[in-house]
Order: C-alpha cells, then structure tokens, then sequence
C-alpha cells in the first residue's frame, strides 16, 4: 500500500482495517505488520483505518451492537499496532427508535470495543495507545445516526465525558486510556443531508455551526468526495471531484478553507476507470489547493460510485 500510494502522489492514506462488506477479521502477521510501518514512516504517510460497512453501534439489536463492537475492537488494535492517525466509523442506524436511546448504546459499545482492543493488544505482547476515534457524518437517510451534526454533538461529548471503567484505576498505565474521539467529514454526505457547502455562505455556515458545537477542532480527516446525488437529497452516492453536484469550485472552497486547511484530506471516489482514486483524481485536488480557477482538461471519468 505505501508503494502505490506514493504512486498515486498522495499525501496520506486511508485502508480498510478488514474486507468492509464481511464480519470476518483478518489480523496482519508481525512480519506484514511491520514492513507496513516501514513503508509509512519511509513515505511520511499518516495512515487511517476505515471500519467495515456492517458496523451498526447504534442498533436496538445487543447482537448486532456486540458483534459491531468486536469489529471495532479489530480496527482499533490494528490502528494501535499500525500508528495510525485514526479509525473511521459510521455509527450505524436506530432502525426507527428515535436517537434519545442512541447515545447510550454508542457509548457502551465504544467502550466494550475499546476494552477488547486492550486485550487482543495483550495477547501480542504489545500496548500501544489506541489511535483517535472519528465518528463519519452520515447523508441524513432514514434512521442513521449522524446526518445532523447536532447529533454528533450529542455523541462526541457523551464519549468524551464518560470515562472507561479501567481509566479511574491509578496503575493502569497511560496507553489504557480510551482514545480521543473527532468527527470525519464527508463533503458528499454533508451536501446530500442539507448542508450547503457547495457555496460560500453555505461552508462558512457549517464551519461555524462546527465552532458553535465545539466540534471544530475535533475534525481529525476530511473525505473530500464529489456528489452524484442532488443537494438535500439524503441520497449517498460519490463522485470524481468536479464531476458532482458540489462541483470543482465547492470542493475547491473547502480545501482551502482557513479552519481545515490542517486537516488531512482522503478521496473515495470512482477515478477515471471506476477502481478507486487515481493519479488524475489527486492531481485535481492539489490544483484545487494551489488555487486554480478551474480543472485542467483530462480524459472522461468514470461514472459515480456506490455509497460509501
């Protein structure tokens, strides 16, 4: 991965921490674990992990909010063994129960993956400190949790004020602790759940909306994706940058907004041959940073992706 990622130009990375559409975890081997930190360190690539799609913290289901836990616990160990800058994971859905329950089962799920993180890191000899936790913005669709930012609100400071039972104990050492817990933004998510970022007032809006709630110094990662669904639409569907309904000039205005211009930024979207990110993809965004007016002209790219 850093080798075609130092291929693609980019500046920073984000990987599945397993195959995203299965429960079934695969754990990297010491030697593989290794000659992957190697290559970060070697390259300067910060690194984020991405939680499977299956995850669902925020379900009426202790089965689901379980097995969604022990998914997490993966992630975070192999985001502690990794050093990365953090783990991404939508929240999941309330499947209609309304959100007044959710903060509870979000935190008590976070929590118990954050213990068995501890203790799969145990088994290996190792205890790193768990990387940053960063709850993704949703698209605002039917009962997943995390389309408004008040909500994330709710649950960021609900994480962050309620302490693991371990962490009251005086000889557990530092890197016991529970994780620093932020926000990653999706541009596509924001404009499909009613956030008009794709203009001026609207991003200068959300960032102080963002300040307002104390959340903007929480936003660890920004996923800068096009969208292919209409503003407000609620609708997930990504884009090649510029070749969505935000457009290059949106797109262009948030990376180089003054209160996220810290912030790394990672791209899921189709490229020009419907199999990921690409050097094309890249390029436009680095234009965007250096500040042209307007894309330069390329190939035709491929259609929109799938949800993400």
């Amino acid at each position: 991965m850093p080798e075609r990622a130092l291929a693609l130009g980019a500046e920073v990375v984000q990987i599945f921490s397993s195959n995203p559409r299965t429960w079934r975890a695969r754990s990297a081997g010491p030697d593989e674990m290794a000659a992957l930190v190697a290559g970060l360190r070697r390259h300067r690539l910060p690194l984020f992990f991405h939680t499977v799609y299956l995850i669902n913290l925020a379900s009426p289901e202790e089965s689901l909010r379980q097995r969604s836990a022990e998914s997490l616990a993966h992630a975070l160990a192999t985001g502690a063994r990794a050093g990365a800058a953090g783990v991404v994971t939508h929240i999941g859905s309330h499947k209609g129960e309304g959100f007044d329950r959710v903060p509870g089962r979000v935190v008590a799920a976070v929590r118990t993956a954050e213990a068995r993180a501890h203790a799969l890191l145990t088994t290996l000899g190792q205890a790193p400190a768990l990387p940053p936790l960063l709850l993704e913005t949703g698209a605002g669709t039917g009962a997943v949790v995390g389309g408004r930012l008040e909500e994330l609100a709710v649950l960021v400071e609900a994480l962050g004020s309620q302490a693991s039972p371990w962490e009251s104990a005086a000889l557990q050492p530092t890197s016991a602790r529970s994780p620093e817990v932020g926000l990653c933004l999706d541009t596509a998510h924001l404009f499909a759940a009613g956030y008009p970022i794709h203009d001026t007032a609207g991003l200068d809006e959300v960032i102080h909306e963002l300040r307002e709630a104390a959340l903007l110094n929480k936003v660890g990662l920004v996923h800068l994706n096009d969208s292919a669904g209409a503003f407000a639409s609620n609708r997930d569907r990504h884009a090649n940058p510029g070749e969505g309904l935000i457009g290059y000039e949106g797109l262009a205005r948030v990376v180089r907004h003054p209160a996220l211009t810290h912030v790394p930024f990672v791209l899921e979207t189709p490229g020009a041959d419907g199999h990921g990110p690409d050097l094309p993809n890249v390029a436009l965004v680095k234009s965007m940073r250096a500040g042209a007016p307007a894309p330069p002209r390329g190939p035709a790219r491929a259609a929109a992706g799938p949800a993400e």
